[in-house]
């Protein structure tokens, strides 16, 4: 018995190896550009944070996150003061760089990832027992969404770990029935709303915890009346506080922050048109997510197995009536149908589920190893898929931050075939473009995303298109979106086909290439096989043409 938890502990530091390693590597990925928009956004926010002065003007997330980047970034610069200037200077040290501020949240991403695999572990073992958790752990540790977005300084990775160990607390104050867990539940909400106040959905469940435990509970009902009530003002009180507490300028700027939410929420319920969400027209909700998200974020393999998984799980939880399980459920349901109808279908908006998904899986899993019925070929299935899993998170880890990053790759093609004067013509709104510029004296970006709604950008397109010598796209946001609704963009999709056919008078002279690992992540198609977020930031396919 000793030996067997030898290798387990064995086994564990081994997973938990590998997955501090695929989130920690190269966490410097698109260094000096930094071309992810959403992390620029974060970044600039903390630029313009100068103590006292801690108003981010930036409300698309709560202020907690950036504060903890601001003054993480206050005690390095100190640290760095004290070590080279001997006399703190304290304008120096209470404004962060651009650059500083990008890869403090990168760490950030980072590190919460690499707890959050210990929280998803130490929750399924709670759920099911030791090898729940450690199947919970292998998916966890080789997740490409978990990965992806360890290396992004957005805050993502931050819901996903505040939801679990939301979920973690109740589930302890279930059972082991201390109000305790409860407070620090509540607690671990108001902080998640202070990250991102859509969480406000997630404030049902303390609730729904405290009817499963007063369920189990032989008090006077109108003591469990009393309790229900007091425990409903703090639900109330406590996430309010945490959230003006964490997120000040909410109030005091009150004006920014409705403006920003309303323009936030407009962009993602599809009433106000942006150029970033063209991709999004025609989707169907739920299919989408299950064919162009979650085979990226948990694997194919995963994706598929799900379904049913979820179904079986579904249907013991309900006739067993596990209280513990039910919560597992509304957890996942919740955060699922809140994102999942929306017409703007990121990537982003489906990580907080993961937690949940490989939760449910390793329950079923373990379920299984458990039956006396378990036959030789079973097992060969459970190796088979943990194998799969392994394959296609090493396979995106090479393809992402092994691999040159595609617009350096694409830059140094330039520089060997392209001559200086040459006249290039571009897209606008895609920071790939821009390590282009000092080798260019001459780049005209133009406006493709209006090409359909003004007939002055059509004309101008065509009257100039023989003056250039070559046309580059650094990346296929534009294209993708024109060829998936032609009928939406006629005038877009028709000058692409013609671009890509050669009938534009211009002939492709170079494209990313993609190798096995690159076919294997993006289901054998880099630009359609997946919703465009998952590559368009860390690996986009350039396209370059010459004209003929």
């Amino acid at each position: 018995m000793q030996n067997i938890l030898i290798q387990k502990k064995w086994i564990l530091l081994l997973i938990l190896a590998i997955g501090i390693f695929f989130r920690f590597y190269n966490l410097n990925w698109g260094s000096p550009f930094y071309f992810h928009p959403d992390e620029r956004n974060i970044s600039s926010s903390v630029t313009q944070l100068n103590f006292p002065q801690m108003n981010p003007h930036f409300f698309a997330y709560g202020s907690l996150p950036i504060y903890a980047i601001y003054f993480t970034g206050v005690v390095i610069n100190y640290i760095q003061s004290i070590f080279f200037y001997q006399i703190p200077i304290i304008n120096q040290i209470t404004r962060i760089s651009f650059e500083n501020s990008l890869i403090i949240s990168r760490l950030f991403s980072a590190a919460l990832s690499v707890i959050l695999l210990l929280l998803i572990y130490k929750t399924a073992t709670m759920l099911k027992g030791r090898n729940a958790g450690i199947i919970a752990l292998i998916f966890s540790a080789t997740s490409t969404g978990f990965i992806q977005f360890a290396h992004f300084g957005t805050f993502e990775t931050w819901l996903a770990l505040l939801s679990t160990l939301l979920f973690y607390f109740l589930l302890k104050f279930i059972k082991n029935r201390k109000n305790i867990y409860y407070l620090l539940s509540i607690f671990t909400l108001g902080i998640l709303i202070s990250v991102k106040i859509s969480s406000l959905v997630l404030t049902p469940l303390p609730l729904l915890a405290l009817i499963f435990y007063h369920s189990k509970s032989n008090i006077h009902p109108s003591l469990i009346l009393r309790n229900l009530l007091f425990s409903v003002l703090l639900l109330v009180v406590i996430p309010l506080i945490c959230f003006f507490v964490f997120s000040p300028y909410s109030i005091l700027d009150y004006k920014s922050f409705t403006s920003s939410i309303f323009y936030e929420s407009s962009v993602a319920i599809g009433t106000m048109h942006v150029f970033y969400t063209d991709g999004f027209y025609n989707t169907m909700p739920i299919l989408f997510q299950f064919t162009k998200i979650y085979p990226f974020l948990i694997n194919p393999v995963l994706t598929i197995l799900f379904l049913p998984i979820l179904i079986v799980f579904t249907y013991k939880t309900l006739v067993k009536k596990d209280f513990e399980q039910l919560l597992l459920l509304a957890f996942f349901f919740i955060i699922f149908f809140s994102q999942v109808f929306l017409f703007a279908k990121w990537t982003r908006y489906m990580l907080p589920t993961l937690p949940f998904i490989y939760l449910i899986i390793s329950v079923e899993i373990s379920s299984l190893i458990k039956s006396k019925n378990l036959s030789l070929v079973r097992y060969l299935i459970l190796i088979v898929i943990f194998f799969a899993s392994f394959i296609y998170c090493l396979s995106f880890f090479i393809t992402n931050y092994i691999h040159k990053d595609t617009r350096i790759s694409a830059v140094e093609f330039v520089k060997q075939n392209l001559p200086k004067n040459s006249k290039v013509l571009s897209e606008v709104y895609d920071m790939g473009i821009v390590p282009l510029n000092s080798h260019f004296y001459n780049i005209n970006l133009f406006n493709f995303y209006d090409l359909d709604n003004s007939l002055y950008k059509e004309k101008e397109l065509y009257a100039n298109l023989n003056n250039y010598d070559y046309i580059i796209l650094p990346s296929t946001r534009i294209l993708r979106s024109r060829f998936l609704n032609p009928s939406i963009f006629p005038k877009g999709y028709s000058f692409y086909k013609n671009l890509i056919s050669g009938k534009n008078g211009y002939k492709m002279i170079y494209v990313t290439p993609c190798d096995i690992f690159c076919k294997i992540v993006y289901v054998n198609n880099p630009v359609f096989g997946l919703e465009e977020t998952v590559y368009v930031f860390d690996r986009p396919t350039i396209y370059i043409f010459k004209k003929q």
